[in-house]
């Protein structure tokens, strides 16, 4: 353990000093830079180069070539780049900056006709795009909230990571804090913004249909959004092809269309589920395919009486 500690800061400190020569190249050469570092990177870090083939080749496997799944992982990889290479950039962008990159379309009347609602919202995304400055773009145009986040537990990491969301006028509350600060924020008419689909075993969870496999699932949007009554806004920041960034918005899930179902949990999951998953389809190259994020499965004991497999449904 004490050898672990030992190289920590070191580590840290070449993070920090490597990140703040990088964020003083002009964003065009940045992004440029990262996008070589992407390529690279596809080469060397095998791990979840495999990964990421594994689950592309499950996903496209009937539609698309090896050679095409190759390539669209390689694109995965530039795109991972990128988007950690443009969160640098936060301490530099004030909200005029971050409006002049981002397309939001409409989206500003769509949350403050949700927020009318009196019920706060639920901003819901995936670790597509550019998920962090998402929070930030929404923050550009004067609403309030949180995000909520995994604590990185060696601290300095900690601080550096939540001082760049503040940069963007983005605060930080940690899943592990108690849900009434949830709630609080919404009942002040606040936005929640959560990122939950990704396989992580220490959240409560079940199994709903992700690309054609059962995948272990928080269900933390569906109860936060039953108890308070708030709408699911599942919403997108895609990188687009002029070096700008295009919010997509898919429509609003509303809990009080599932008073009625017999598990209102499992089926509000599997609606904002199914929303994020139309987009990922659509742009596989912004997802992050190296996630394990079928790593829990049905057929381990522990889980076998919570499965409600939609292919059953269907």
């Amino acid at each position: 353990m004490a050898k672990k500690k030992l190289y920590r800061y070191p580590l840290y400190l070449l993070a920090r000093g490597t990140a703040a020569t990088l964020a003083l190249l002009p964003r065009s050469v940045l992004l440029l830079f990262a996008r070589g570092l992407g390529k690279i990177s596809f080469a060397l870090i095998t791990r979840q180069r495999d990964k990421t083939l594994e689950n592309l080749t499950f996903a496209f496997g009937r539609e698309k070539s090896p050679e095409e799944i190759k390539d669209l992982a390689g694109r995965v990889f530039e795109n991972a780049a990128m988007t950690a290479a443009e969160i640098l950039k936060f301490p530099e962008m004030n909200p005029a900056r971050i409006q002049k990159i981002v397309e939001a379309g409409n989206a500003e009347q769509v949350y403050r006709d949700l927020l009318a609602r009196n019920k706060g919202l639920i901003s819901l995304t995936a670790h597509i795009g550019n998920w962090e400055l998402l929070a930030g773009a929404m923050a550009s145009l004067g609403f309030q909230g949180g995000v909520i986040a995994r604590r990185i537990y060696y601290e300095p990491f900690n601080r550096w990571i939540v001082g760049l969301r503040s940069s963007v006028n983005v605060p930080t509350i940690y899943r592990d804090e108690s849900p009434r600060a949830l709630l609080k924020i919404l009942k002040k008419g606040g936005i929640v913004g959560i990122l939950p689909d990704q396989d992580i075993d220490s959240l409560k969870s079940i199994f709903v249909d992700f690309l054609g496999r059962p995948a272990y699932t928080p269900v933390a949007p569906a109860k936060l959004s039953l108890a308070s009554g708030a709408p699911i806004l599942p919403n997108f920041l895609l990188r687009s092809e002029r070096g700008k960034y295009r919010l997509l918005m898919g429509q609003p899930i509303d809990p009080a269309d599932f008073s009625k179902s017999d598990d209102a949990v499992h089926d509000l999951t599997c609606a904002w589920m199914k929303a994020c998953e139309e987009v990922i389809r659509k742009y596989p190259d912004q997802w992050a395919w190296m996630h394990n994020r079928w790593k829990t499965r049905p057929e381990d004991p522990r889980f076998s009486k919570t499965l409600k497999s939609s292919q059953a449904e269907a």
